[in-house]
């Protein structure tokens, strides 16, 4: 006879909370440069996906999780403007984080292409900065030169909010999916701003696709930088808000 066994025991076993729990980040300080792409490249990179690309403009970024609630990270990522069945939002395709767990949980939780890196960032009277490396290969490089005359009218009222992102669980023997579902977190509405610094932005992009190669030997191309800013805000996932709502789930073969 099989002993009983207690489900949620097995988040202690993965090393990493549930989807419905609660965190919080007071003072999170995040770095986002606005670009513009190229659209043809922007949609090969989205074609995998049941989701559209509504634009060529996306946002690089990256945050200081350091007074998170379930334990320090530093988070980066590659936002695209999307749409899925009439709601919009932003869909992070490519994204970095430099704690095992907090990579392992985004993903597999909801659908993040969370990939662990090493991060440095600081911020000063000046601007901020920050740079993504993989071991010793540089990923991204970002940074925001504060200038209270750069206006952020190239990229405001840009959808990159909600979250709206892909989960999918392999078959564990076979050639399709488990569950492939698109999943939307809206936390931004739980965001309190605490300072906002707009600037002079640039970006340097190495291998963001490392590890995938999606872009197969190309780089991700830049054709404008729009500008960047510098937030501080109150975080939060909430039940709420944290929650991921399913729009959708897609069709498998068994």
């Amino acid at each position: 006879m099989s002993k009983p066994h207690d489900h949620r025991s097995f988040f202690s076993y993965l090393g990493y909370q549930t989807g419905g729990d609660e965190y919080r980040c007071p003072d999170l300080g995040t770095i986002n440069v606005s670009c513009r792409g190229d659209r043809a490249q922007l949609e090969e990179l989205i074609a995998p996906t049941p989701l559209t690309l509504e634009g060529d403009v996306f946002v690089v970024t990256v945050a200081d999780f350091s007074h998170v609630s379930t334990g320090p990270y530093f988070d980066a990522g590659i936002i695209l403007p999307v749409s899925y069945e009439g709601t919009h939002g932003g869909h992070y395709r490519f994204e970095f984080e430099d704690q095992h767990w907090s990579t392992a949980a985004g993903r597999e939780l909801w659908g993040y292409p969370q990939r662990y890196a090493k991060f440095d960032f600081e911020k000063d009277e000046k601007g901020a900065r920050a740079s993504v490396r993989d071991y010793d290969t540089p990923i991204l490089s970002i940074s925001v030169e504060f200038d209270d005359a750069v206006s952020d009218e190239a990229w405001t009222g840009i959808p990159f909010s909600p979250h709206l992102q892909v989960r999918g669980v392999p078959q564990a023997a076979g050639d399709s999916f488990e569950i492939l579902e698109v999943l939307m977190r809206h936390t931004s509405k739980d965001f309190q701003l605490t300072e906002r610094r707009l600037g002079r932005g640039s970006v340097e992009l190495g291998p963001v696709d490392i590890g995938s190669n999606v872009l197969g030997g190309r780089p991700l191309e830049v054709r404008e930088v729009l500008g960047g800013e510098y937030l501080r805000t109150d975080f939060a996932s909430t039940r709420e808000n944290g929650t991921p709502v399913l729009l959708g789930s897609l069709a498998t073969s068994r």
